[in-house]
């Protein structure tokens, strides 16, 4: 394993919890993205509620709403992208002030001790807690914990509590709604600095307020971005024991109630905030505000605090009745496990088809909220076997955004869809042409998906519908985007950049081609089956997309000539014509203070040498097992991995899963746990940016496909488990044509078992068998 990164081990708790304990200000914007709580409508980061004069982000976001951005060139040349969008930050409706004898609370000032954050990843509640001691004498013990409701997902919650240990009197309190919050990473993403941002000292903030005042027993605030259209409402009431007897304040951009509580030695006095937020695309803001006040004061007026998290963890009870991994015997593992797949799940769950699987999830600016091409690799895979509706509504995501994929097709001369590389709004929203216009592998993904999701799902409705009509127009685009050789006659795809993303305008970049390839022949496979089974919906089709009687046929050709660069003599695929060639890194010895490779080597550097960021080929001997032998998976994942130096996330789940198979599960547990405390432990320097979310469902991944050994490209699904020599026993669960099959392995004994639903074929170690309630028992084995 050729690592040069290490682990900062700041975090604590058990397999359920992340805990800090003692506060490090250094270490404030990577505990803020680790304690993010999320419920894919909205998201906050760890940040303090009651303000903080030190370095942090205040961060508050909502999945797809976003701001208009004039994207600059020097020189703009056709199908540049001049215009794109950025998720922003919104309201921070945590918004809280406290003070003591005229002294307010700020721990970057103020004296403290006892001081905890914990996040309660079973519940998806993060609380915090300190005791103040005022430049008096007096100490008071707070306490604030929050949680935005998976249940009602307009819902976001927060509990004060204060408790007096050495005075009786009274603490004054300031809760509110605030739209004066910092859009940071306006000011730019420099590569070069560390946390990635620009620090211009400017105040970025996009909000104009239209509307706020009381409304029943609350209070509301409503504003409007300046291009997108977008305009955001929010509303609260507070509730307490206490009498609180609240008198209103109003700012240009904030509105918020002053009171003071009576409190005495030794006693907890405790206040309740429920928030209600709802936004929408609107140029009249008055229909928002009436669904808003409706929701504050009919459809959510009995909500509580008490029964918010009621309903809020039994969501998540019934989430981890299948999501849930037990090791025994690994406890660090499993909770980075566990943080991963809660992390995935709080950021996207399938409830809005019009939302995705956002890249850093809603805990940081940096990737400016927008949806990858990963998505539908990594979220997709999970959420076709934790929750199938899900995936499917990732794969509608991309159907209603297909009319602008054929519109950007056309800007870059091309027909058919380009899905883009990294969007918001429906169409490319990054200006990294390099990027965004030579990984045109993003198609193949969207095709990828399709083809998984029919072979897992089996939702045959969808793919003659929407499905095909998305494959026919990726095929039409990759025929045009692609190119035949003069010299050998084959066909192609040359000026691109995989998914390694080390290597800028390539021919020939095997991940691509294959992939192309497989997204021709399943797309043939496709229309020779509607046209068989479905007739009339194949005639739908082929009007709709105004399919060529002579489209298919080139499509045939191009998948049968499609050049698939290859050593064979060493049966190492090659990276792209020309990887062979290019100037070796050494990575045994590569120094870690160049890490991340970025701020420390000058961009055009990392192209002209052989170092890798993530390995396209091993993909496909991931995604397409069945095609590649042992040797070439062996000869293939040696080759590769001594270039790889894992700058992407994505990376390492991928080792993981390939290492099992090949039997190095050494070597597999190191990548596993590397993947699984990416983010924790901050092993890229960069976890005050945000979170790797979409990658984190690349732990799950190597869990299940790797030490699970499931594999989904047969005829039917198989599992080879292995067990590491760390661990015990572990065990897990996946939803799979409508049963819920949880798998076991313990000790040299791997038992399988339909926990409910019917009962489905399924191969163990290579045998058929079908599984039901009473469950199969098989020795196990060990991959070689």
């Amino acid at each position: 394993m050729h690592l040069p990164k290490t682990p900062l081990n700041y975090f604590k708790g058990d397999p359920w919890t992340i805990e800090e304990k003692g506060f490090n200000p250094a270490y404030q914007r990577v505990a803020e993205s680790v304690f993010s709580v999320a419920n894919e409508f909205m998201g906050v980061r760890g940040y303090f509620e009651e303000g903080y004069s030190g370095d942090h982000l205040l961060g508050s976001y909502f999945n797809h709403l976003y701001e208009i951005m004039d994207i600059r060139h020097d020189q703009v040349f056709k199908g540049f992208i001049t215009q794109g969008a950025a998720m922003i930050n919104t309201v921070d409706w945590l918004y809280t002030r406290l003070w003591v004898d005229g002294e307010l609370l700020d721990l970057a000032k103020s004296k403290f001790s006892g001081f905890t954050r914990r996040l309660d990843m079973r519940r998806g509640i993060f609380s915090r807690e300190f005791t103040w001691e005022t430049a008096g004498g007096r100490q008071l013990q707070v306490s604030f914990e929050r949680f935005t409701d998976m249940q009602s997902t307009r819902i976001g919650c927060q509990r004060i509590s204060v408790k007096p240990l050495n005075f009786s009197g009274e603490v004054k309190f300031r809760c509110g709604l605030d739209f004066n919050t910092h859009y940071e990473i306006g000011a730019g993403w420099d590569q070069t600095e560390k946390g990635g941002t620009q620090q211009s000292g400017k105040i970025i903030n996009f909000w104009t307020c239209t509307r706020k005042g009381p409304i029943g027993e609350g209070w509301a605030i409503q504003a409007r971005t300046a291009r997108s259209g977008h305009q955001l409402f929010s509303g609260f009431r507070l509730r307490s024991k206490q009498v609180l007897n609240p008198v209103l304040v109003q700012e240009e951009k904030f509105i918020g109630v002053d009171f003071v509580l009576p409190v005495q030695q030794g006693v907890a006095a405790t206040v309740d905030k429920l928030v209600v937020n709802d936004w929408c695309k609107t140029e009249d803001g008055g229909d928002l505000w009436k669904r808003g006040r409706e929701a504050l004061t009919h459809q959510y007026a009995a909500a509580s605090y008490d029964s918010a998290m009621a309903e809020h963890t039994a969501f998540w009870e019934k989430v981890w009745d299948v999501l849930e991994i037990e090791i025994d015997g690994d406890p660090e593992v499993l909770q980075g496990l566990r943080f991963s797949c809660f992390q995935t799940y709080q950021t996207y769950h399938g409830e809005n088809v019009d939302l995705n699987a956002l890249g850093k999830g809603m805990t940081g600016e940096v990737y400016f909220g927008w949806v990858w091409w990963d998505s539908e690799i990594y979220s997709h895979r999970l959420m076709m076997f934790i929750n199938p509706q899900a995936a499917k509504n990732l794969l509608l995501y991309r159907y209603h955004r297909l009319p602008q994929a054929l519109e950007r097709a056309r800007q870059l001369d091309c027909e058919g869809a380009r899905f883009p590389f990294a969007s918001i709004t429906g169409t490319e929203d990054s200006g990294t042409w390099q990027h965004v216009d030579l990984e045109i592998h993003a198609d193949m993904a969207v095709a990828y998906a399709i083809w998984h999701h029919d072979k897992i799902c089996r939702d045959k409705e969808f793919l003659y519908r929407e499905g095909i009509e998305m494959l026919l127009q990726i095929c039409r685009f990759m025929a045009s985007a692609g190119g035949w050789s003069p010299v050998r006659g084959d066909f192609g795809f040359y000026g691109v950049m995989g998914p390694d993303e080390f290597h800028m305008m390539v021919n020939h970049n095997c991940y691509t081609n294959v992939m192309g390839k497989k997204a021709f022949e399943f797309t043939l496979g496709v229309l020779a089956e509607m046209q068989r089974e479905v007739p009339d919906l194949y005639r739908q089709a082929v009007a709709k997309t105004e399919l060529k009687p002579n489209e298919p046929e080139q499509w045939k050709k191009m998948a049968e000539k499609m050049r698939i660069p290859k050593d064979e003599r060493t049966g190492v695929y090659e990276q792209h014509d020309g990887y062979f060639d290019l100037p070796h890194v050494d990575l045994q010895h590569f120094p870690p203070d160049q890490i991340p490779i970025y701020q420390h080597w000058a961009y055009i550097r990392i192209f002209r040498n052989n170092i890798v960021k993530q390995p396209d080929v091993l993909n496909l001997m991931y995604f397409y097992s069945q095609d590649y032998t042992a040797e070439e998976k062996r000869v293939n994942y040696e080759f590769y991995e001594a270039r790889t130096i894992h700058e992407s996330s994505l990376s390492p789940s991928l080792h993981a899963i390939l290492a099992v198979e090949l039997g190095k599960l050494d070597e597999a547990y190191d990548f596993f746990r590397y993947g699984a405390r990416l983010d924790l432990d901050n092993y890229n320097r960069n976890t005050d940016q945000g979170l790797h979310v979409t990658s984190a469902a690349g732990v799950w991944a190597s869990m299940i496909f790797g030490f699970g050994g499931m594999r989904t490209d047969g005829d039917v699904l198989s599992l080879q488990p292995s067990l590491p020599p760390a661990w015990k026993s572990y065990r897990f669960r996946f939803c799979y044509q409508g049963a819920v099959i949880e798998a076991r392995v313990d000790g040299d004994q791997v038992t399988l078992q339909a926990v409910s639903g019917p009962a489905v074929t399924i191969r163990l170690y290579g045998k058929k068998y079908s599984l039901d309630a009473k469950g199969i028992t098989a020795k196990l084995q060990t991959a070689v």
